[in-house]
């Protein structure tokens, strides 16, 4: 007897295929019952997947709420002001776009070296000013804060310099940097006098050339001194560089903002209209990238030629492209998936974007004291013609002998870095520094750089007034120092260690910047050039501003002085 409909339905699919296929070794089952079973197993296996999904979120759920608890536990033994949610006074300045580092200030004179202050429910920064923890703690904390990699990825695309973890990019850092130290020795002497009538030429065909200010100056400057480590010679004679100036200075401007975005906003008008430029942008850098490949190929042609087949120097780079594409700038950077173009166009752009305005803002620093103080810019002078009379360009050897300029760039360094903040983060592992003070893992760790830099115990009682003096002490040296082998970790500036670890414009510990050595002789030799071929004078009418004594703690905040360049008579 055939079973009804309201027999029992088997509860697996295989009962069902071997109950009820219909064959002669098994019973038949009416077509209710197969419809029946179908419902019933769609049913129990939604309700499974279900389940699992709802353990799974459950599982994630939880983990979150451990590392939120253990962050909050952590992160109550530090010392700061008593809120959990989020700082009020911190959400106050920062909404009035108020002074950041003078409200750190106050609250290391109450709570001491390290605060802590609650930016959210799972945010957490921890501010450090203490000159020995600072040290320690930049030699431990590796990574970047994820924001940074996030707003370089949107601004350049796929790159692998720029990413959070130190792992992934220490050997690619490595490689960069003994790069960067090789094109100073090989290359820079002979492009700092092209950068400056590059600059010259393009200012002149676009406005009066005796109405240059400071800040654009010194920008159009940087662009040509990252563009021609770069690209080469190549970039002096691109049509399309000052469109890709603006260019990057606009993408620089948004970056950060559209980057805050935990989900992509393709909504908004704006976002959409940024991505377009960042498009653009990447259509530029392929240009230039494939103008200085031709031309680099060019030369090792000509070269090959003029020495019959026999090349000395089989790996020797004119550009830090031709190095990234033979393997030496950026080993092992490209990895994964993307194409070694791709990769290599993002590098390209975010070292643009990095390196224009850290060394920007060191320029215009330097050549605002020169219009402002007229006795500085005499010892500067009087300091190159000292150690080069001739006419020929400078070369590095003649700026290590310039102590006094050295000292001068790097005291313009100290007292404005190019930012408030030094930021870092160890995503993986909590940081356990002296006196057993335990940082999560994950917390935003900052240094006040102006606290440390302008600390009176450690730089003296004029520590907030620019004197290059302070680095002309008999037991420093800097030439020697500034000369350091091609494999050194960085500048060395002071024997005092309290002075050597509050020194931080660039960095310190693994994660500093890796063109410093780069930027400090490179930016030295091209002030050393501009004052040894042009008279820098401010513009008529500024002399009736300069009768006012100006604080050299906040020059920043001084209106942006135009200047007269005069060619001298050698």
């Amino acid at each position: 007897m055939a079973p009804s409909c309201g027999a029992a339905v088997p509860y697996t699919l295989l009962g069902a295929l071997l109950g009820g296929g219909g064959g002669s070794y098994a019973p038949s089952w009416p077509a209710c019952g197969g419809r029946a079973f179908l419902r019933d197993y769609a049913r129990r296996g939604t309700n499974a997947m279900l389940w699992l999904a709802l353990l799974a979120v459950t599982w994630v759920l939880l983990r979150r709420i451990a590392a939120l608890i253990r962050l909050w536990a952590l992160g109550s033994r530090l010392p700061g002001p008593p809120a959990l949610l989020a700082d009020p006074g911190l959400a106050a300045v920062c909404r009035a776009g108020g002074d950041i580092t003078g409200y750190l200030s106050k609250l290391h004179g109450s709570f001491g070296p390290i605060v802590r202050l609650w930016l959210g429910p799972s945010q957490l920064l921890v501010s450090v000013k203490d000159a020995s923890l600072i040290k320690e703690m930049l030699t431990k904390a590796e990574d970047k804060l994820p924001l940074t990699g996030r707003t370089y990825n949107l601004a350049c695309g796929s790159l692998g310099l720029f990413i959070s973890s130190f792992e992934k990019v220490k050997s690619t850092r490595e490689s960069l940097k003994v790069f960067l130290n090789e094109k100073l020795n090989v290359s820079a002497s002979g492009s700092s006098f092209k950068i400056i009538e590059a600059v010259l030429r393009r200012t002149d065909s676009t406005k009066d050339i005796d109405s240059l200010d400071c800040r654009s100056f010194s920008q159009h400057i940087a662009f040509n001194i990252i563009g021609a480590a770069l690209f080469g010679d190549v970039f002096f004679d691109w049509s399309d560089a000052a469109a890709y100036e603006e260019l990057l200075m606009v993408v620089a401007k948004d970056g950060c903002f559209w980057a805050s975005y935990a989900v992509p906003p393709f909504w908004k008008p704006g976002y959409r209209r940024y991505r377009t430029l960042c498009a653009k942008l990447k259509i530029l850098t392929e240009g230039i990238i494939r103008k200085s490949i031709d031309q680099n190929s060019a030369l090792r042609h000509n070269s090959l030629s003029s020495s019959e087949g026999v090349v000395k120097d089989p790996v020797k780079c004119t550009s830090l492209l031709d190095g990234m594409i033979s393997g030496r700038g950026f080993d092992g950077a490209v990895q994964g998936p993307l194409s070694s173009e791709e990769e290599t166009c993002g590098n390209i752009v975010g070292l643009m974007l990095h390196g224009i305005s850290t060394s920007a803002n060191l320029l215009c620093n330097i050549l605002t004291r020169l219009v402002l103080y007229p006795k500085l810019k005499d010892q500067l002078y009087a300091d190159i013609v000292a150690v080069h009379t001739e006419s020929s360009e400078l070369v590095i050897d003649d700026v290590l002998k310039m102590q006094f300029v050295l000292a001068t760039i790097c005291e313009s360094a100290r007292l404005l870095p190019a930012g408030p903040l030094l930021q870092r983060c160890s995503m993986q592992h909590d940081l356990t520094l002296k006196s057993s003070i335990t940082i999560p893992a994950g917390a935003i760790l900052v240094v006040p750089l102006h606290l440390v830099q302008m600390d009176a115990s450690i730089w003296g009682n004029d520590a907030c007034q620019f004197n290059p003096n302070r680095l002309l002490q008999k037991d420093i040296d800097l030439g020697e120092i500034l000369a350091a082998h091609k494999g050194s970790n960085g500048i060395k500036l002071f024997t005092e260690c309290d002075k050597s670890d509050s020194f931080l414009p660039f960095g310190s510990g693994s994660r500093a910047c890796v063109g410093q050595k780069f930027a400090i002789l490179g930016i030295s030799l091209l002030v050393a050039s501009l004052l040894h071929n042009y008279e820098v004078q401010p513009q008529p009418a500024l002399y009736k501003e300069m009768g006012l004594e100006v604080d050299s703690s906040n020059l920043r905040h001084l209106p942006n002085p135009k200047i007269v360049l005069t060619k001298r008579k050698i």
